[in-house]
């Protein structure tokens, strides 16, 4: 046998450099081939983590899931470039993804305000006049953006949609789309399901965690908040789900598609979204069309999809069944409302287009900015044009918002892709396009966690339709180590840009206007800007003007602050604000205070004219101010606007004040706004209870007067019976009408009649607490005493909704008993007050009344633990309880 002394001898420097090579080029092969296993799993948890993070609206979120996306589509363009593929950064949709991301970012580059004078006259004057409440000179540099902190946040978000496109094109090429679209179907299934688990659970909190910051209704919390952004995002895995039940190569069993298709569909008709509801069928309805359309065109013998469409047929009836008996009172509430301010909101756009037409205000800027051109009233903060069209065209301007739709479009139109692919590509498709007609009126694509899996989808129909594109041809063994290190580098140079951009986000736009807002107010009420505070709490507002020099708040926080401190005039602040917000309410009422109190009262009585006009919720604030300023109606008469928001500010005039001051004024401001709507049931209360204390005071001269007294008295009666009537004929529940009735009977002392008519009628109206509260007081004019407990038990169970409560009702029943010297019932009443919420003042009445009714021992007590609440060092408290002790073994004992 021969010995093989190959391996002794020495090799030669071109046969070494071979063998690293090789062992390089192996080591190289299975680290990529590890790297293209991760690829899907960093998908999966882009598509899934994003929407499950609350949408990853916030800040930190995004930067997480930014990061995962910039990784995940590093990875895909190397692993491209290695396998001798195009890459998917060279095409149409990713080219124009990327280039609204730098678009974005220039967006937000400072630039010498001279230039952008020119560039974008709107912005260059909001800029220009930003630090004006500081009386300062405008800031030397300035973006085209309004906002550059959202603009950046905006421009991250882009970069990460342009990374999800890449890396689900890449998973779709290699691995065909139906791996995608499961994924997003898998998603749309996990918040449905979520959703349901916080429904079951009544939870408050996303996860236990997350407090959101609005009110959600029940069956509303989960991932998700917002109902249309839910409808949106489940209806997209709606139709993945069909197209994936009815595909003839199914990843999952089609029992595991059907139970999530039937609970996506109940949670989305749960959603109460209108727009949702709406599309969702004209989807179904376009997707058998398409469906039917394609099927004409294949040859036949393929596979029978009878079963699967009876599977689809049960899951989508069972989902709108399981819907059904979840549905509440409140759900069809929400799905009948006619509220059309969206429609307004439009309107209110085309301004602010015709100002920012070339270059928009920012992308992410529109919050801000949209204040000075809202012309519905209210105190309503819009953050998006509830439309992707005018929500593009305002922020990035209508050229570059006109050439992303047409790129966009032309790149994903049907028969360049969906109608080439399968089943399960079509039905994702018409699931794109259901999902941005709904965008048209209900805005969901600002939500990052929906756009990803809009994104993902339409990257992954684009990568199935180039999957069979021809391979370059592979390079030579020293060209194969060139394309390697250029295969790196193109992952590097990806992965930094990612991350670079969250870092800039993270520095620039990690405090966006609603963190601002929320912690100067926090500042502001601890009492941390006034005094000594001002100087620092002024530069806090500074440096906010400057991040957000087109919101109104800030100045007007400023106007409160310096009105309260009274460290500078608040008008300049005001007039920032109203140059901002041409309807604020708030502004206006402010201003009104500042006015009066420098005497110009008409002024005054105008702002708060406009202030009611511009936000119907400050009426009150508003009637009261005016009355407090005037007793003229003809001055009161010039602070009320016209229509509805007259009548509700002259009904709270008739209604603020001391129930028997300016009788007279408040009955003509109540008449007057019946005038105006005879419908409103408030103001016919408030006319029949001034009527009644017309009639209790002797020397009104409308009911009581001398002559003729019992006629104008009659009179006064028969007003009040009308207005009862009139408010028990619009609302048959309403306390208001037999308040007054029960009233009337109480003046002409039928205390028993009264206690019997509320005893009746108590249980069947919407105040039950007031009308108890009433029969108690009724019950306590009564000769005898017998009825009084039974409805003071009855007002005891219906108003402990909570200690405190029960506490301060069984102190107001008390001081009734004490009025009418029934002491020993007065005690019981006070003891239960005293032992559910103790107090001085409760403990104090407890002993008195207590001494009074002779029970020395629970007189005693009581003052022992007042006298324990004041640590023992009150003299003449010591002396009543040894005076009390003394009285209590002097008194005879009962048999």
């Amino acid at each position: 046998m021969e010995r093989d002394d190959t391996r002794l001898k020495p090799r030669s420097p071109g046969e070494r450099r071979r063998s690293f090579g090789a062992a390089e080029r192996s080591r190289a092969a299975r680290a990529s081939s590890l790297a293209e296993r991760a690829i899907p799993w960093l998908l999966a948890v882009t598509i899934a983590g994003s929407v499950l993070a609350i949408g990853a609206v916030h800040t930190p979120t995004l930067a997480v899931v930014a990061s995962i996306t910039a990784v995940a589509a590093a990875l895909s363009l190397r692993a491209s470039a290695l396998a001798g593929r195009e890459s998917h950064v060279r095409s149409l949709p990713a080219l124009t993804l990327l280039g609204l991301t730098a678009y974005t970012l220039l967006q937000a580059a400072p630039l010498p305000l001279s230039w952008l004078e020119r560039l974008s006259p709107a912005s260059a004057d909001v800029w220009s006049r930003a630090l004006m409440p500081l009386g300062e000179a405008a800031p030397r540099h300035a973006s085209v953006s309004l906002d550059p902190g959202a603009t950046l946040i905006e421009a991250t978000k882009w970069l990460t949609y342009a990374g999800v496109f890449v890396t689900a094109a890449f998973v779709a090429a290699r691995r065909g789309a139906r791996l995608v679209i499961t994924l997003v179907f898998c998603s749309a299934f996990l918040a449905a399901l979520t959703t349901i688990a916080h429904g079951l659970l009544g939870a408050k909190e996303v996860f236990g965690l997350y407090q959101p910051r609005f009110s959600v209704a029940p069956w509303h919390v989960g991932p998700l908040l917002n109902p249309n952004n839910l409808a949106g995002y489940l209806n997209l895995g709606v139709l993945s789900g069909v197209g994936l039940l009815l595909t003839s190569r199914p990843i999952l069993p089609p029992w595991v598609t059907g139970v999530g298709l039937a609970t996506i569909v109940g949670v989305g008709i749960i959603s109460s979204s209108r727009g949702g509801l709406l599309v969702l069928p004209l989807g179904l309805g376009l997707f058998a069309l398409l469906s039917r359309s394609r099927r004409g065109k294949q040859r036949p013998g393929g596979r029978s999809q009878g079963p699967a469409a009876w599977l689809l047929i049960v899951a989508i009836g069972g989902g709108a069944l399981l819907a059904g008996l979840a549905a509440t009172n409140r759900m069809f509430v929400e799905v009948a409302d006619d509220n059309l301010d969206k429609l307004s909101l439009f309107r209110s756009t085309f301004p602010m287009l015709a100002d920012h037409w070339l270059l928009g205000v920012g992308r992410g800027a529109f919050e801000t900015v949209f204040p000075a051109y809202r012309h519905a009233p209210g105190n309503i903060v819009f953050t998006h044009a509830e439309n992707f069209v005018i929500q593009w065209a305002a922020e990035w301007g209508i050229p570059a918002a006109a050439a992303a739709l047409v790129a966009l479009g032309v790149a994903f139109r049907p028969g360049k892709i969906a109608l080439k692919g399968s089943t399960a590509a079509l039905g994702a498709w018409v699931g794109c396009v259901v999902l941005l007609a709904q965008n048209l009126l209900d805005l969901g694509l600002e939500v990052p966690g929906v756009a990803i899996a809009l994104t993902a989808t339409l990257g992954s129909l684009w990568g199935a339709a180039y999957r069979e594109r021809p391979l370059r041809a592979a390079p030579e063994e020293d060209g194969a180590d060139a394309e390697g290190r250029r295969a790196w580098l193109l992952a590097a140079c990806a992965a930094a840009s990612g991350l670079a951009l969250v870092a800039l986000m993270l520095r620039f736009g990690w405090r966006d206007v609603d963190h601002d807002r929320r912690s100067l107010r926090a500042l502001s009420e601890a009492g941390a800007a006034t005094g000594a505070g001002w100087p620092g709490f002024r530069a806090e507002l500074r440096a906010a003007m400057l991040r957000h020099p087109a919101e109104p708040y800030f100045p007007l926080l400023g106007a409160v602050v310096a009105l309260q401190g009274r460290s500078e005039s608040p008008i300049p602040w005001l007039q920032r604000t109203l140059e901002r917000s041409r309807r604020h309410g708030r502004a206006h009422l402010l201003l009104a205070e500042v006015l009066a109190s420098r005497g110009a009262r008409e002024q005054a009585l105008l702002s708060l004219r406009l202030a009611v006009e511009d936000d119907p919720g400050v009426a009150a604030t508003a009637a009261t101010l005016a009355r407090q300023w005037t007793d003229r109606f003809d001055e009161l008469a010039r602070a009320v606007p016209d229509g509805e928001a007259g009548a509700e500010m002259l009904e709270r005039m008739a209604m603020a004040g001391e129930r028997r001051a300016a009788l007279e004024l408040r009955l003509r401001c109540a008449e007057e706004a019946l005038a105006r709507a005879p419908e409103r049931v408030v103001a016919r209360w408030a006319a029949g209870d001034v009527l009644l204390a017309m009639l209790e005071d002797p020397s009104s001269p409308r009911c009581r007067s001398p002559e003729g007294g019992e006629e104008k008295r009659a009179a006064c009666e028969r007003q009040i019976e009308a207005h009862a009537a009139a408010i028990q004929e619009r609302q048959e529940t309403s306390f208001f009408a037999v308040q007054l009735r029960a009233r009337l009977l109480l003046l002409h002392k039928k205390s028993a009649e009264a206690e019997q008519l509320l005893a009746q009628r108590c249980d069947r109206l919407d105040n039950r607490v007031g009308c108890l509260r009433l029969r108690v007081q009724a019950a306590a004019q009564m000769a005898s005493p017998e009825r009084f407990s039974p409805a003071a038990r009855e007002l005891l169970s219906a108003a402990c909704s909570s200690l405190a409560a029960c506490a301060a009702t069984a102190t107001w029943a008390g001081d009734l008993l004490v009025a009418r010297r029934d002491y020993p019932s007065a005690v019981s009443y006070y003891a239960r007050a005293a032992q559910d919420e103790p107090t001085e003042e409760r403990l104090l009445k407890l002993a008195n009344t207590a001494s009074q009714a002779g029970a020395h021992v629970e007189a005693s007590n009581a003052l022992e633990r007042l006298l324990q609440r004041r640590g023992g060092n009150d003299p003449e408290l010591r002396k009543r309880v040894i005076e009390e002790k003394a009285k209590a073994l002097a008194s005879p004992l009962t048999p």
